[in-house]
């Protein structure tokens, strides 16, 4: 079993699949809001054009991978094909750019009746119009002609052009790749990749994969395993023999066929982005491996957060030691975190803490800074990563983030969102993690921090250090 599979997919609540799964009342907000808006325009469409039309689900939701935003700005994205049919007999029927512009005038019309619809984008996709909504999502409806006779389907472009395309078809040949429980655990393991490809490309969005190309990678891998999930795997040990075929077949070749048509590359990733592609999948299959070796939960725990920075939870310790196998001696003094709260109104400092912030009101800024900064080696990196957990920031997409520098000593932050959150002070020297602190912050709906916060109790782990070699 994997030594951290209990923070990928375990009972409690602070797990890697609940971060990145968008929570019940979320669906329920996407499912109500697109079945109105595909009843809208298959009533309306129909009847101004006399054809028939119908919709479909495709994309993440569809699949059951959906993951939720996981940065700042970011939004559900949920793909309803519209769907006209007529079969074609010679006579006149509507041009590509045609159907695209009635789909298109009537999102405005219904932008004018639905109030939670913020924008309709403009100018349009080449492949889909986009309505934008509030709480944070997107709808794009993809517009095809749908042949009954033959149940063919070919996508309207912008370019005026139709475009092979059946979204169908790929739909069931991942229904078909897996049953019952693996199915589940199949799509757990592309929504962790999918959060990690959100997080790792955040800076380089022309390297980032798409999630047809995820899912297809993914689902192949997951099918090649069949002998090794005989034995009944867990999702970490899942998840690295994914990730090792994955980097195996994108660094032998980068084309990657569609599963039902062969003559299509999903891998859309252009020459001059794929290096750094690659170099991030190298990454992550590093990771793996050492995940793999690792000698105890906190260690496993840590090396996966590197690529999934925070994302990945981390145990509840405060202190993480770091030990060396030979000597059993800690590798380094732990830092000690001074954290200093700053009111805005006026802005002056009203309280002192240290290693715990036990209470503080939003709004205010806090500076956290390393007390015993002769600890930190020269050339060490000090990342400081807020790990946010909370209904407040979940509804926004502000999952966490992170901050790093040589002999990076200090940061500031703002408690913006209520509940109890985490800022991770992790040093490491030449990628070799030497010690970890973690700061809880309890933020609060107060007018000013209590005065007198209680005497934190601290919780401290040893973990023992290796070298790959």
């Amino acid at each position: 079993m994997g030594k951290a599979n209990r923070l990928f997919n375990g009972a409690g609540h602070r797990t890697l699949h609940n971060r990145v799964t968008p929570t019940p009342g979320q669906l329920e907000f996407l499912r109500i809001q697109w079945n109105a808006l595909a009843d809208h325009l298959k009533l309306q469409l129909s009847s101004k054009y006399g054809y028939t039309v119908s919709s479909w689900l495709q994309g993440s939701y569809k699949y059951g991978t959906l993951i939720r935003p996981v940065n700042l700005g970011e939004e559900y994205d949920v793909d309803v094909g519209i769907y006209f049919s007529w079969v074609p007999d010679g006579s006149a029927a509507p041009a590509p750019e045609q159907l695209r512009e009635w789909v298109q005038r009537e999102l405005d019309n219904y932008k004018k009746i639905c109030a939670d619809v913020k924008e309709i984008s403009k100018p349009p996709k080449e492949r889909c119009s986009r309505a934008i909504f509030s709480n944070h999502f997107h709808i794009d409806t993809p517009v095809y002609h749908l042949n009954p006779s033959n149940d063919k389907r070919r996508l309207a472009c912008l370019s005026r052009t139709w475009e092979e395309s059946d979204p169908k078809a790929i739909y069931k040949w991942f229904r078909a790749a897996a049953r019952g429980e693996e199915r589940e655990q199949l799509r757990r393991l592309i929504r962790y990749l999918k959060g990690w490809a959100a997080v790792a490309f955040k800076e380089s969005p022309g390297s980032r994969p798409s999630s047809i190309l995820l899912t297809v990678l993914v689902t192949q891998a997951y099918q090649d395993m069949w002998l090794v999930r005989l034995g009944d795997l867990d999702d970490e040990d899942a998840l690295i023999q994914v990730i090792k075929r994955i980097h195996g077949r994108l660094y032998r070749s980068s084309v990657v066929p569609n599963p039902v048509d062969d003559g299509e590359n999903l891998n859309r990733i252009n020459e001059e982005n794929w290096p750094s592609f690659l170099t991030s999948l190298h990454a992550l299959c590093l990771t793996a491996e050492n995940a793999e070796d690792a000698a105890d939960e906190i260690t496993a725990a840590l090396a996966w957060s590197e690529p999934f920075s925070y994302l990945f939870p981390l145990p509840d310790a405060l202190e993480v030691e770091i030990v060396d196998l030979k000597s059993e001696q800690a590798v380094m003094q732990l830092p000690e975190i001074e954290i200093e709260v700053f009111g805005n109104t006026p802005k002056q400092p009203l309280k002192r803490y240290r290693n715990e912030v036990t209470s503080v009101a939003k709004g205010c800024d806090l500076i956290f800074t390393i007390a015993n900064p002769h600890v930190i080696p020269e050339y060490a990196t000090v990342e400081w990563t807020v790990r946010n957990d909370g209904e407040e920031s979940d509804s926004l997409g502000d999952i966490g983030h992170r901050t790093m520098g040589t002999r990076m000593l200090k940061t500031k932050e703002r408690a913006t969102y209520q509940g109890r959150h985490y800022m991770d002070c992790v040093i490491r020297l030449f990628g070799q993690i030497y010690s970890v602190r973690r700061v809880p912050v309890h933020v609060k709906d107060i007018r000013y921090p209590d005065r007198n916060p209680p005497k934190p109790a601290y919780t401290k782990i040893k973990s023992f250090w290796r070298r790959r070699r």
